[in-house]
């Protein structure tokens, strides 16, 4: 009955990979014995990184145009129309996971493969060649559950495995696969990788927190930072990856775990670049949104991974097509006046400031990726690939704000929120018995510029949220806890526009506090005509907020697809 996965594993085994990065597309992946040498071990883990850049925009044009920010053009197809206006998505092309799915069967073909050629060499690999080999499995075990992580984000469920697939396996195969139905399910399952890691060799664990330095390998001997240097952003961190995961679970221990290790690796972000703005001291400038509309994304300290392209390597996404109102583009999704409204007049992210949002031949479009104040990034439009970021400093700054709101540090999670540390004790380095001694450092003495908050460094609107020492305060802690999780929300939206993140922290939060639809609809269902919110509102608040796609059903769409768009 579950037959889908048939021509999927044909079209893998027979597929060649685009190139990455002026690698030989022949020698990334071979189902025969592709790991069979020390050099193609690294060529092996470039094949993943192809899939990850085929998947990079996916989330953005399924979940953003669902979200309060986007809006269709009359140039839309019909398809992602009808993602737009939350019809029926089983079988529509733009709610297709294959991309997902084709990024964990290359990572286990990978893993599958390195294990082999590790038994091979046994106890011949000097330490230099050991070391990267296994930062590169690390690397992999971290793109694996970022793919599983992400699948859930939109759909809410995810069928796994870990066998490579090398040859025809039908669905139904309960030893090979598990259905994890339910997001509570799938990130348990994916806490559990990123926390134990792999055994490949001789009972060895290999865990998930090793971090490739792609510097040295691509230039041994000048070890040249400023040209190899946004190597090291391709792959998630371990930090951010097992704190979002800990952020869906939400136990006690959890928000610990996220405030503690957040906190000490941005005080050692502080210490090791004093003087300069990083992701600790975010600078009271727009400069922050330079990793946006620059091309040099992986060289400032805000920019923790993103998926990268290279046109004159025919490695290309839609965004530009999708966003930009001239010619050649297509120009499919622009703001909608509604969430426009929702920034203040000073907001650099508003119209007004124009660093995300401007006016090209009369259009309003959404300019984060490729325009900046009246300047392409390049002369031909078409030629813009800009990275696709999949994590950046402000995260550490939510999540931290998350974990401390939970942990009851409700001054600790409003002063993150708003206008930061910097402005809450405008002429003191000293803080309060109950902050955390790494705060300190969050002042910008030497020359930093100092914490001014989430929405302080974008000159946004404060949230104005209930405090504990306000006079005639009567909100019980789960009540309080849930409207500076809100507030949270209502501020993703506002600041992760087009990134294929914010419309899933609604959603999180909507799991979070009783699958309350509600939460989704009255942030989302505003951007519509009048006579289509309720509608759309009824069926969010049916459960209708994931992604619907039957991997299960005899209606599957998946099974006539060519080998460039691998079948799940």
């Amino acid at each position: 009955m579950y037959h889908k996965l048939k021509l999927l594993i044909v079209a893998l085994l027979f597929a060649s990979c685009t190139e990455f990065f002026n690698t030989n597309p022949d020698n990334i992946i071979n189902v025969e014995d592709y790991v069979s040498t020390n050099d193609e071990m690294y060529k092996g883990f470039l094949g993943i990184l192809t899939r990850m850049q085929r998947a990079g925009d996916h989330a953005i044009f399924l979940t953003d145009t669902r979200g309060d920010f986007l809006e269709i053009t009359p140039n839309a197809p019909v398809e992602l129309q009808d993602i737009y206006n939350y019809n029926p998505t089983d079988g529509n092309p733009y709610a297709d996971p294959t991309c997902y799915y084709a990024v964990v069967i290359a990572c286990n073909d990978y893993l599958h493969k390195m294990a082999q050629y590790r038994e091979k060499v046994g106890n011949s690999m000097d330490e230099k060649t050991q070391t990267n080999f296994n930062c590169l499995i690390s690397s992999t075990i971290r793109i694996k559950v970022w793919a599983y992580y992400t699948l859930g984000r939109i759909y809410g469920k995810a069928v796994w495995f870990d066998d490579p697939l090398e040859e025809l396996v039908n669905l139904d195969n309960t030893e090979i696969f598990t259905w994890y139905d339910n997001m509570d399910d799938l990130v348990a399952k994916c806490i559990e990788l990123i926390e134990n890691g792999l055994v490949i060799y001789q009972g060895e664990v290999i865990p998930s927190d090793l971090e490739m330095n792609w510097v040295a390998w691509l230039d041994a001997e000048n070890q040249n930072v400023d040209e190899y240097g946004y190597w090291n952003y391709l792959v998630p961190t371990h930090l951010l990856l097992k704190s979002e995961l800990l952020s869906w679970r939400g136990q006690e221990g959890d928000w610990l775990w996220i405030r503690d290790n957040i906190l000490a690796h941005l005080y050692d972000l502080h210490m090791e670049f004093s003087g300069f703005y990083h992701a600790c001291n975010i600078p009271l400038t727009g400069n922050y949104y330079s990793i946006f509309y620059t091309e040099d994304v992986g060289y400032s300290y805000h920019q923790v991974a993103a998926i990268m392209y290279d046109y004159e390597n025919d490695q290309t996404n839609r965004l530009v097509d999708y966003f930009c109102p001239a010619y050649p583009a297509s120009y499919y999704l622009r703001p909608s006046a509604y969430a426009l409204s929702k920034y203040i007049e000073e907001d650099i992210r508003g119209i007004t400031q124009r660093l995300t949002v401007d006016v090209i031949n009369g259009d309003t479009c959404f300019t984060k990726y490729y325009y900046h104040r009246g300047a392409y990034l390049r002369s031909r439009i078409f030629e813009i690939m800009p990275s696709i970021v999949l994590q950046r400093g402000h995260d550490y700054h939510f999540l931290l704000a998350e974990a401390e709101n939970h942990l009851g540090n409700w001054m600790q999670a409003e002063c993150i929120l708003n206008q930061g540390l910097t402005n809450k004790f405008p002429y003191s380095t000293s803080l309060p018995a109950d902050w955390s001694s790494y705060y300190t450092s969050w002042f910008g003495d030497n020359g930093g510029y100092g914490d001014v908050g989430i929405v302080g460094c974008v000159r946004g609107a404060n949230h104005v949220l209930p405090m504990p020492d306000d006079p005639g305060y009567n909100l019980s802690e789960q009540e309080r806890i849930k409207i500076y999780d809100l507030a949270l929300a209502d501020e993703y939206l506002l600041e992760y526009t087009g990134e294929g993140k914010s419309y899933s922290y609604l959603v999180k939060m909507a799991e979070r506090y009783g699958k309350d639809g509600s939460i989704v609809a009255d942030r989302i269902c505003p951007k519509y005509p009048l006579a289509r919110q309720a509608e759309i509102r009824a069926g969010i608040e049916a459960g209708g907020y994931w992604v619907d796609w039957d991997l299960r059903g005899d209606n599957n769409q998946l099974i006539n697809k060519t080998s460039n768009h691998l079948i799940f």
